[in-house]
């Protein structure tokens, strides 16, 4: 008993001195590929399940997509930039997109990911908020501006974390199979499951959130499955629980074209249609 509990203090807190330090490996910017890609989609809780498809960024300059929603009002949405080792060095999320405007500048430090600075304006004030990048123990590990720190593990190609605030475990993820669970300060409150863990064509993930059963107990329920289907060359439909709910389509170059959100008529939500600009070096 006694062996068992030193064991879980052990996972519970951590010496954060011996992981902020700058001690990178080969799996270094494999973690920075996984953490700065595909940020539009994120907003739409489909990063993971984008990673699938063969997107090349290959000479990429600047992307800047815009949306098209059914009232037929063209907006800008997104801006990305990158240097020329296609490396992601700012991201600019413009008001359009979800009423407050952000810009995330990247810095670098032999190639990998140092900082990240988020600058945007709150009740009237310009505000900057700046993440610490460290590589440790074959880790990538983030000190938030809230003071909190995240330590990434790499589980194929899916990312989990262990945060901790003060030295003390917060939240933290696990692996039983392909599937990541999530603890937050010990009480389980989501679970995510991979059909491969490698986030490969063909992919689906299935979400569980904590709700009530029929007796009024909290337990896992499976809230959506999400799956992507190659429906011709350079397209494919993602769907959520079987009903297709966006097309996305490349060009020629196997670069992203065009995104389209097919709109949830029950809940009256309209289409939306967003369209990617190239620039290149």
């Amino acid at each position: 008993m006694l062996i068992l509990s030193g064991c879980l203090l052990g996972q519970s807190k951590v010496d954060e001195a011996k992981l902020k330090v700058f001690s990178p490996d080969e799996n270094s910017a494999v973690y920075n590929q996984i953490y700065t890609q595909n940020f539009f989609f994120g907003n739409f809780g489909l990063k993971q399940l984008v990673s699938a498809v063969p997107i090349n960024l290959k000479s990429v300059k600047s992307i800047k997509v815009s949306a098209t929603p059914s009232d037929g009002k063209t907006v800008p949405v997104m801006e990305l930039y990158y240097d020329k080792d296609g490396k992601l060095t700012q991201m600019k999320v413009l008001e359009s997109f979800f009423g407050k405007p952000m810009t995330v500048d990247y810095k670098y430090r032999d190639g990998l990911l140092e900082e990240e600075t988020i600058s945007k304006t709150e009740k009237g004030k310009a505000v900057k908020e700046v993440n610490q990048f460290y590589y440790a123990e074959g880790k990538m590990i983030v000190h938030d501006f809230r003071d909190m720190l995240d330590v990434y593990s790499l589980n194929g190609k899916v990312l989990s974390k262990r945060s901790y605030m003060n030295g003390s475990l917060v939240l933290n993820d696990s692996f039983d199979g392909k599937c990541r669970l999530t603890t937050y300060k010990g009480k389980q409150i989501n679970k995510v499951c991979f059909s491969n863990l490698n986030l490969e064509f063909p992919l689906s993930i299935d979400e569980y959130t904590m709700n009530e059963d029929k007796n009024g107990k909290l337990i896992l329920m499976k809230d959506q499955t999400l799956e992507i289907k190659k429906n011709k060359e350079q397209e494919y439909s993602i769907l959520n629980n079987g009903k297709e709910q966006y097309i996305l389509k490349l060009n020629k170059d196997m670069r992203i074209q065009e995104f389209n959100f097919l709109g949830i008529r029950a809940e009256k939500v309209g289409p939306v249609d967003f369209k990617f600009n190239y620039t290149n070096y």
